[in-house]
């Protein structure tokens, strides 16, 4: 039976490419020249109306013999006869059209006076092994140009063309330059789950490593690594850190836990005369030339767009703040556009390199100087949204508009118990002490955390934020104080191993067979420019 579906799924297909191939070129010519498409008019248009309601029946007779929701009956019902009604006949058009074959070249294709027809025919022309190669080789120069019409190729099945030449290529790097172009124009593939996965970090320096030992548990209970539980990661300051290198560069959280505490240790090793004197003067107390000449070499200075190449690799949000201008903004480093026509809440681009958005994210007052990228300068994003969460939950919304939200973790970077009444040291202290006390009151996780923990499902929202032995600082490099946050999050496990069990499930679970039904006829009305 799905032999049968799929001949006449990619029979219509096929026909409605035909149809617009001649549509948009000039009506005046007088009759096609071409032999192999007189052929092609006679055998697509004598048979269209029966192989319309045999596709259709063929559909409802596997739907009824499948244990399902009855009412998906009446949705698959309603979306193809849409679909088949809007599929015209080509009997007295094709007659009508030139056949001459249109000779266009990858470049004038991405001006914006080119339509979308014409990357049709280069996409798809006789010379398509020779095109994709062409697109590979030109893919610097020509998608960033894309977006620039994204409206002309969104109406015009631009996407349902490049979907087309996904689906049927099996060259890696005109793979990778497909997807590259499909983010650049804002489409993104359903969730492979239930609905959206989140992973939320929080800053906090070195106190990253709780996180790390606490997504080890989470890839223990589920046996897949990070990249593979989420579809969407969001960090700020330290978890910019780790949403990049686990989530955009996918390293094994061993290797991350080894490079976290060597570029704590590079970062964080400072003479206080030195550092004293660095900060009244440029105001960072370490030294911002080495910071950036490590995240080089550690991070890595890939385009965040480039990240999307792969198939592997989740959506990622970096959030910084903006404070030249005359409020202060969160600004998200992203490696994905939002589908045309919505508009997200916070300013962001994807043109940074990885190692410009962590530099960004984590430009903390006083520990470093401002980052100026283009017209904005950049400070820590902790400054405002040090618990990325709402943030994450409003991108996700916006690249996944009709998808529930299966689960999502939200990390802290660890806590303390509030100390009750007033301690005789702290009736003193130096202008460092009281400048880091003022910027940790100002980067409170929690109250997000309450905000969304009244309004999402508790089988739906999990946050995790161990309480330390000792609140350490956020530049502490002491071996003995980062093995005790260590400790302090393999005890957090354990008290709460129940909970973490029932995150990893979330994580886990798999796609409805209503949900897989009506991804299947999305994908095919992208793919037949149907909207």
């Amino acid at each position: 039976m799905f032999q049968g579906l799929y001949a006449n799924i990619f029979g219509y297909s096929d026909c409605l490419r035909i149809e617009r191939q001649y549509a948009t070129r000039n009506p005046i010519h007088e009759r096609s020249t071409s032999v192999d498409n007189e052929k092609l008019l006679g055998s697509a248009s004598k048979d269209m109306p029966t192989n319309h309601w045999k596709l259709l029946n063929q559909l409802k007779d596997f739907v009824t013999k499948t244990p399902i929701n009855k009412g998906l009956l009446f949705v698959l019902n309603n979306e193809w006869a849409k679909v088949l009604q809007k599929i015209p006949s080509l009997q007295n058009q094709l007659k009508k059209q030139d056949t001459s074959t249109i000779s266009q070249s990858l470049q004038k294709v991405t001006t914006k006076e080119s339509s979308t027809q014409e990357l049709a025919n280069v996409l798809e022309g006789p010379n398509k092994k020779q095109n994709e190669i062409r697109i590979t080789d030109s893919s610097q120069e020509v998608l960033p140009k894309w977006k620039s019409f994204n409206k002309a190729m969104s109406k015009e099945g631009g996407i349902g063309t490049l979907l087309r030449l996904r689906a049927q290529t099996r060259d890696e790097n005109t793979l990778a330059t497909v997807r590259e172009a499909l983010s650049i124009l804002g489409y993104v593939d359903p969730p492979p789950g239930r609905g959206i996965r989140i992973l939320s970090i929080d800053g906090g320096g070195i106190r990253g490593v709780v996180v790390i030992e606490m997504l080890k548990k989470l890839e223990e209970l589920t046996g897949k690594s990070v990249y593979e539980l989420f579809d969407f990661v969001c960090g700020v300051s330290t978890g910019a850190i780790l949403a990049c290198v686990v989530g955009a560069q996918r390293k094994p959280l061993d290797e991350v836990s080894t490079l976290y505490k060597e570029l704590s240790t590079e970062i964080f090793t400072q003479n206080p005369i030195w550092g004293t004197s660095s900060l009244v003067w440029s105001h960072s107390y370490y030294s911002t030339e080495l910071w950036e000449k490590l995240l080089k070499n550690y991070i890595g200075d890939t385009q965040l767009i480039k990240t999307s190449r792969s198939p592997n690799c989740p959506k990622i949000a970096v959030v910084s703040a903006i404070v030249n201008q005359p409020r202060v903004q969160a600004f998200i480093f992203r490696n994905y556009s939002l589908p045309y026509g919505i508009i997200s809440q916070y300013t962001g681009g994807y043109k940074h390199a990885l190692w410009e958005a962590v530099r960004a994210s984590a430009a903390a007052p006083s520990y470093f100087e401002e980052f100026k990228l283009g017209e904005y300068l950049h400070q820590d994003g902790g400054i405002l949204v040090n618990n990325p969460c709402a943030v994450a939950v409003h991108e996700a919304r916006h690249l996944w508009p009709g998808s529930p939200i299966q689960c999502i973790i939200s990390f802290g970077t660890g806590r303390c118990q509030p100390v009750i009444g007033i301690q005789e040291e702290s009736l003193s202290s130096s202008w460092k002490t009281k400048f880091l006390k003022i910027l940790d009151s100002a980067t409170d996780t929690e109250a997000v955390h309450t905000m969304l923990n009244d309004l999402l499902p508790g089988n739906v929202y999990y946050r995790f934020n161990p309480y330390l032995t000792e609140m350490v600082s956020m530049a502490e490099i002491n071996p003995a104080k980062i093995a005790q946050l260590e400790m302090d999050a393999e005890m957090y496990f354990r008290r709460n191993e129940e909970t973490f069990q029932e995150a990893a499930k979330a994580l886990v679970a798999t796609k409805t067979f209503g949900q897989w039904c009506q991804d299947w006829i999305n994908l095919k009305r992208e793919l037949l420019g149907i909207k």
